[in-house]
């Protein structure tokens, strides 16, 4: 039987996974045809108890309707309060969407991770500071049939963090086509201080999740085939052609004249979202990544990239029952490297193809239906956080430069190199405690969303040598980031201070494609 496994785990890597689910379910695999397994935990951790929250998630294939008609397969996140407060996990629509978990800063947290799919996986906690053999690295798989518990301390400040799979093997990552299936979830964390600023909540906090997916005619999820367009789309990043809210197409909220907060992740593999308001109202900025900003920052737009959280203000004051206002991805063009040839070296794509290529058309992702009138006298404070650090750079902060390029056919690199299992190069090698800076590089034609596992930073410069675009009046960097967006041309230095754990992390481009192909490395926290 393990051998039938094993060739069945293969025809699903080769054929793409999400582009097989129909296929395999209908076959009775996923659910075994009669097959079972045992789950044997195995622990990655040595954290003793007591856990004031302990769950059992779980990854698994399922059937779900997202459009009309016949139920789509997909892969999902459930999840199981063992332990833990009643608010601890709450379902995020009646979609695949995995639970939103919510967290309040200082618990002791204990997770099982089953794993009910047919390959390996893991669970990354995109955004959280937690030691390197929880933060669900793909050096650590997650065997098929098999589980492991991960525990941790809640310390990072309140904010809207994520969970997602990060596997990668020897025929590269399987990131993309695992989290397009369905595997990502939000989770929150809580603490006094936010909770005594009186912010939106309960039925007027509304958490987000953007993704793009494509439908065959029979509401399967279509990926990327092994047709002459498919290295186009590796190298640009899938992107679909329908934005679903929470696993719906054509969301929609039914709202009051009230003020609400709404926290929004985008999901997607690869897709930028422009976010504004189809009236032209100002869009009201209070948190990113890392949690609330210091102070709102009002802006006409809105960039967030792949991985990237932002957290918004919206008062509906000024409409009236019956009314509707659309929160949109408006259309951009974004102007890639003059002159340059994409490849290089009598490369394949110049500038014309590559400008059609990163434009979007808009995109209505939801409609805010006013159904009443509500007088609310609370307005936003102009004052929000008080606990952001001030920035640890020194004048003798070293600074570590990471040259993000691409190479002939071979994917794109960081420093000339890729994706190489767990190996460290000398100076992937940092000082636990230590503050660095680190300069991301775009010499190629696409902008990255480079994330920084196991910790926040701060954006300190942002340089661009080609013309700024409407995409970059929309970037916040204010506040604590785990993903920063660099654009063709542009260099952006961060800051960053190794602390509490020793050990390997990863650093790597967030379009998961790019990743896939190898845009990723590890770095190594050492005393």
């Amino acid at each position: 039987m393990d051998n039938v496994d094993l060739q069945r785990r293969s025809v699903l890597r080769r054929i793409g996974g999400v582009a097989a689910l129909s296929t395999l379910a209908a076959a009775g695999v996923w659910f075994g045809g009669g097959r079972s397994r045992s789950l044997a935990a195995s622990a990655s951790t040595t954290m003793e108890g007591p856990f004031d929250v302990d769950l059992r998630l779980r990854a698994h294939p399922a059937k779900v309707p997202i459009l009309p008609g016949v139920p789509s397969d997909v892969w999902r996140y459930t999840a199981e309060r063992v332990a833990g407060p009643n608010e601890t996990l709450t379902p995020v629509g009646e979609s695949y969407a995995g639970p939103l978990i919510r967290l309040h800063r200082g618990q002791r947290v204990r997770v099982r991770i089953d794993n009910g799919l047919l390959e390996d996986t893991t669970v990354h906690w995109h955004g959280l500071h937690v030691p390197p053999n929880v933060d669900g690295q793909p050096r650590l798989p997650i065997e098929p049939g098999t589980s492991t518990t991960v525990a941790f301390d809640v310390v990072d400040r309140a904010g809207l963090y994520w969970y997602h799979p990060h596997p990668h093997g020897p025929d590269g990552g399987r990131v993309g086509p695992q989290s397009y299936a369905g595997l990502a979830g939000p989770l929150i964390i809580s603490d006094d201080t936010e909770r005594a600023l009186g912010l939106p909540d309960g039925e007027r906090e509304l958490v987000l999740i953007l993704q793009d997916r494509t439908f065959t005619d029979d509401n399967a999820l279509q990926y990327i085939g092994s047709d002459m367009g498919a290295m186009m789309t590796r190298m640009r990043g899938f992107r679909g052609e329908q934005v679903l809210v929470n696993g719906h197409p054509d969301a929609r909220r039914e709202v009051s004249t009230q003020s609400y907060r709404l926290r929004l992740l985008n999901g997607s593999n690869s897709r930028i979202y422009k976010l504004a308001w189809s009236g032209g109202r100002a869009v009201t900025v209070i948190g990113t990544d890392g949690g609330l900003l210091a102070e709102p920052e009002r802006r006409r737009s809105v960039t967030l990239a792949p991985a990237q959280r932002v957290d918004l203000w919206v008062d509906f004051g000024d409409t009236e029952p019956g009314d509707s206002v659309q929160l949109v991805s408006e259309a951009y063009q974004l102007e890639m490297m003059g002159g340059r040839e994409m490849m290089g070296g009598g490369g394949m794509m110049g500038r014309g193809m590559m400008g059609d290529m990163m434009g979007s058309e808009r995109l209505t992702l939801v409609t805010f239906d006013i159904v009443a009138r509500v007088n609310d006298s609370r307005a936003l404070p102009e004052r929000l956080a008080e606990d952001l650090p001030t920035s640890p750079v020194q004048a003798d902060t070293p600074v570590r430069r990471f040259e993000l390029g691409m190479r002939m056919m071979q994917g794109f690199t960081i420093n000339g190199r890729r994706m190489e299992g767990a190996t460290v190069a000398d100076d992937e090698i940092v000082r636990l405690g230590e503050t660095e800076i680190w300069e991301f590089v775009n010499n190629t034609m696409m902008p990255h969303p480079m994330h920084v596992h196991g910790l926040q930073f701060q954006v300190q410069e942002r340089i661009s040598a080609g013309d700024r675009t409407d995409l970059h009046d929309g970037i916040i960097d204010a506040g604590l980031h785990d993903t920063v967006l660099v654009f063709p041309e542009e260099r952006v230095r961060i800051a960053l201070t190794f602390k509490s754990f020793e050990g390997l992390y990863m650093y790597h481009c967030h379009n998961m494609e790019h990743e896939d192909a190898g845009m990723m490395r590890y770095y190594k926290v050492v005393a």
